[in-house]
Order: C-alpha cells, then structure tokens, then sequence
C-alpha cells in the first residue's frame, strides 16, 4: 500500500508504525489517499477546533466537501475530541482579549459538522490527538485497501 499525501499537507502525518510507503502528490480534494484507489478514498484532516471554525462557513471548504461527496470512502478526521469543540474558544489558545470577538462558538460548529456529515454523506471522526487520528487514518486505509485490492 503506497499512501499518497497531498502536496499542501505542512505536517503530515508519518505512518512510521505502518507498512505502507508514501508519496507526496497533489490531490484535488482531501489530504490523504491511496495511490490507485484515490477515486476512491478521501480523507481531509483537521488539526484543530480553530480550523474547523475558520473552514466551517468557507466556501472553499463546502466545495471540497460537495467533491468528497462523491469518493466512496470519504472521511473528516479531526484531531480533537467532541469535548474540545463543545467547549470551544476555551481552551484554543486565543488570547483572552479576542475571544470575545470569536463569532462561531462550539454549539454551532458541532450542528454545523453533524448537518455537513449528514449532507455530504461524509464520515466525521473525532480523535483525541495527532497519533490517534494518524493511527485511525491508518487503519482506514488498510481495510480499504484489502477490501479494493
């Protein structure tokens, strides 16, 4: 299994415990595939609430899902917990004097997310961190790759 990494990915994950190689390629949507089965398989990641928030009322990012929409596999790994996003902006990191001025609080991003899985027929997955996440991603590969190869 040779994992493909999207080109725009900063810090990808490694897959160091893994047995799959990887190769970075651009990817028209999502951040993650396997190479042959990329009309297949999408995985987008997120690495934080504060991302989610930026991307949840982008258009941008309504069209990437519009495109995920049609991939048979299609998963949104976030690398926090239901927890992080219900509490959010506590706990993000923004400085105390601009939370006040933070406009998407964690309720809607949570409403937000579950009407987007709904809609676009996509897979949100909630990790506790990085690894697990990456470990998730991982296994999710492997069984479709199994199961298309």
């Amino acid at each position: 299994m040779n994992i493909i990494i999207d080109t725009r990915e900063q810090t990808p994950w490694t897959f160091a415990r893994g047995s799959a190689e990887t190769t970075f390629r651009k990817l028209d949507t999502g951040d993650y595939s396997i190479d042959g089965l990329e009309d297949l398989l999408c995985i987008e990641r997120k690495k934080s609430v504060a991302e989610i928030a930026n991307n949840i009322t982008d258009g941008r990012f309504k069209r990437e899902l519009e495109r995920m929409s049609e991939f048979k596999y299609k998963f949104l790994i976030l690398e926090f917990d239901l927890r992080h996003v219900d509490d959010f902006p506590e706990g993000s990191g923004i400085p105390k004097h601009l939370k006040n001025k933070v406009r998407v609080k964690g309720p809607f991003i949570i409403k937000c997310l579950t009407e987007l899985s709904l809609k676009y027929d996509i897979h949100v997955l909630y990790c506790t961190n990085a690894a697990y996440a990456e470990h998730v991603a991982y296994s999710i590969m492997k069984e479709v790759y199994d199961k298309e190869t």
